[in-house]
């Protein structure tokens, strides 16, 4: 019998130890932003972007390199009378070829290099250059995006579990309620009005209980999502609630570190000097083009594929050319507009950008303190909620008020214990809203 025993308490230890194992552990906020920097597909995308800037950037460099060609060709010639070509010391040709069908094959290599180009390619690669650094930036933006929308939804799941903790805890509160007032009923205190009356606001709880947890499902399953999680796995989160920091530093503060340190800022003043370096390319144009090749030629007017040392020719040459498009001087005028124009729009975009970087600043540090101060009036709600009920609560047992009066109450105290879980989560929000709009979230 003993043995018995040993064994079931050694099954149900290692049954409960199964069980704890099974369970997943809460997800802290910040490894739920690290897995959506992973994993997120719109990152990635992103990064696909950069990618490309920096390919056309390549394309860029490639273009200042060197060209260089190669060619070899075979033909058959039929000649209508002899031909001869080269003269030797005794003043005969160095190579006849009589009447008749001959076979040829000529080659040659050639490398070429614009010396002076007017600062095409210069301006080219450096316009190039900006855009790719523009393009990170724009994938750090995108990060610092996606690290509020991970902690807007991490904290809305938050709110959602704490709800449905505070709705229960209600709902069991009315079943002590509806038994005292079953019990108060049968002694004639309250009638059996006043207890449909409770009855039906727990069944109220209840739908509400189920509207809530249906949406904590939903928002797990997004959350799922964005942070590259597979869609069925379960995860928890950390449902502690604390109070973000309140800050001493003043509004003039963020607004400068703001302009300072957001990418979108950087990234304009990136674009405006692309836009610039391209209207000195494009400007280029008007400017004398200085060129250098150097070339190897080869002429074989034999059958053979390796011909004898005097049946051949091959020469080297080397050259200079100088290109001016006369063209320039009556047709740019729409082209060089362009270009202004293109940089008249980036600079334009940046400030736009910067009043609007300013805006959420302004709203985002109005916001946060407001969060900050709604807090303080909210909690002296519960209190006054709470004692509220304590006392309807006293008098609905000695048949002073009724049901309603005693509903009331709970609604009230319910709703103010909501409030709590919805202030202390928009304070965290409104804190990272600071932080994003001044771009010192990542």
């Amino acid at each position: 019998m003993k043995k018995y025993i040993i064994g079931a308490g050694l099954w149900v230890l290692s049954l409960g130890w199964a069980t704890a194992q099974s369970a997943p552990s809460a997800m802290p906020l910040d490894k739920a932003i690290q897995l959506a920097l992973q994993n997120n597909k719109g990152i990635k995308l992103a990064d696909t972007r950069t990618q490309a800037a920096e390919a056309r950037l390549q394309e860029n460099k490639d273009r200042s390199l060197p060209t260089a060609n190669a060619s070899l060709a075979y033909s058959r010639y039929s000649l209508t009378g002899p031909f001869s070509f080269g003269q030797d010391a005794d003043g005969k040709a160095l190579v006849t070829i009589p009447a008749g069908a001959f076979n040829a094959t000529i080659g040659g290599v050639t490398v070429a290099k614009e010396i002076f180009g007017g600062f095409a390619e210069k301006s080219a690669e450096l316009s190039a250059d900006l855009l790719a650094k523009a393009s990170h930036l724009d994938a750090k933006r995108n990060r610092s995006e996606l690290v509020y929308t991970v902690s807007d939804a991490y904290y809305n799941i938050v709110k959602l579990i704490r709800s449905v903790s505070v709705i229960e805890q209600s709902i069991k509160q009315f079943d002590e309620k509806e038994r005292e007032a079953q019990n108060l009923q049968k002694e004639g205190v309250v009638t059996a009005n006043e207890v449909l009356k409770i009855q039906l606001q727990k069944n109220n709880l209840q739908l509400s209980r189920l509207q809530v947890d249906k949406a904590r499902q939903t928002a797990l399953y997004n959350f799922n999502l964005l942070v590259g999680l597979p869609e069925d796995q379960t995860i928890t989160v950390d449902t502690t609630l604390l109070n973000p920091v309140a800050t001493a530093e003043p509004l003039t503060s963020f607004l400068t570190q703001a302009v300072q340190v957001r990418p979108e800022v950087q990234a304009n003043a990136l674009r405006v000097q692309s836009a610039e370096a391209m209207l000195r390319n494009t400007k280029s144009v008007m400017y004398p083009h200085l060129g250098a090749s150097v070339g190897y030629n080869y002429i074989n007017p034999t059958a053979r594929l390796i011909p004898e040392g005097s049946s051949f020719v091959s020469a080297w040459n080397i050259g200079l050319g100088l290109t001016y498009n006369i063209g320039s001087l009556y047709n740019m005028k729409g082209k060089l507009h362009t270009a202004q124009t293109a940089i008249d729009q980036a600079s334009l975009q940046g400030q736009q950008q910067t009043d609007q970087i300013r805006s959420e600043v302004v709203t985002a540090y109005n916001n946060y303190q407001l969060a900050l101060e709604q807090q303080n009036v909210i909690r002296t709600a519960v209190g006054q909620a709470q004692e509220n009920y304590r006392l309807t609560e006293s008098r609905f047992r000695n048949g002073l008020v009724g049901s309603t009066d005693l509903l009331e109450a709970n609604s009230f105290l319910l709703q103010a214990q909501l409030n709590v879980i919805n202030a202390t989560v928009d304070a965290q929000l409104a804190y990272q809203r600071l932080l994003k709009a001044t771009g010192t979230n990542l």
